[in-house]
C-alpha cells in the first residue's frame, strides 16, 4: 500500500527551495501547514478561525491579528500588530480605554480617552450622553449650542 509521507520540521527550517510541487510541508512548533506550489515557492494553509484558541492578554507589540484582505490577489491572509491596527484606526498610543465608554444613568464618559480631557469625543459641562438599555444606540444631549458671532 502507498503511503503519503510530509515533511515536518521547526517553522524556521522551512525550506526556501528543493521542494517538489504539491509536497506538504508541516511545522512541528507551530502546528501550520504549508504547500509547494514550486521549488522555490510555498503558501501557507490558513486555519479556520473558529478552530483558534483565545488569547488570555494582548502584547501590542508582537501579538498579530490576521486580516482578510478582500482586495489583494492571490494570498488574501495578511497580518498586523495590534498597535499598527490602533494606529491604523487613530486610537491614542497612550488611551487606557479603546471602547466606546458610557456610563449608563447619563454620566459623561470619553471615547478613546483617559479621563475627558483628551481623546476623539469630549463631553463639556452643558452635554450628557445616555446609552440606551439594549446597548443599540447612544443619545448625545447638548444644553446649549453656541455658534458665535458674525
Amino acid at each position: 500500500m502507498a503511503r503519503i509521507q510530509m515533511r515536518r520540521g521547526v517553522y524556521s527550517n522551512l525550506p526556501a527551495a528543493g521542494m517538489l510541487a504539491g509536497e506538504p510541508l508541516v511545522t512541528t512548533d507551530r502546528g501550520t501547514l504549508h504547500v509547494a506550489t514550486a521549488a522555490d515557492e510555498k503558501l501557507p494553509v490558513v486555519p479556520a478561525i473558529d478552530a483558534l484558541g483565545a488569547a488570555g492578554a494582548i502584547n501590542g507589540e508582537t501579538d498579530l491579528l490576521i486580516v482578510h484582505d478582500a482586495d489583494a490577489t492571490g494570498q488574501k491572509e495578511r497580518k498586523i500588530t495590534f498597535n499598527a491596527l490602533r494606529a491604523a484606526l487613530n486610537i491614542p498610543s497612550g488611551s487606557t480605554d479603546e471602547l466606546v465608554a458610557v456610563i449608563a444613568g447619563g454620566t459623561s464618559g470619553y471615547i478613546w480617552g483617559t479621563d475627558g480631557t483628551d481623546g476623539v469625543l469630549r463631553m463639556g459641562p452643558s452635554m450628557s450622553w445616555t446609552k440606551d438599555a439594549g446597548n443599540g444606540f447612544v443619545t448625545l444631549a447638548v444644553g446649549t449650542v453656541d455658534g458665535g458671532t458674525f
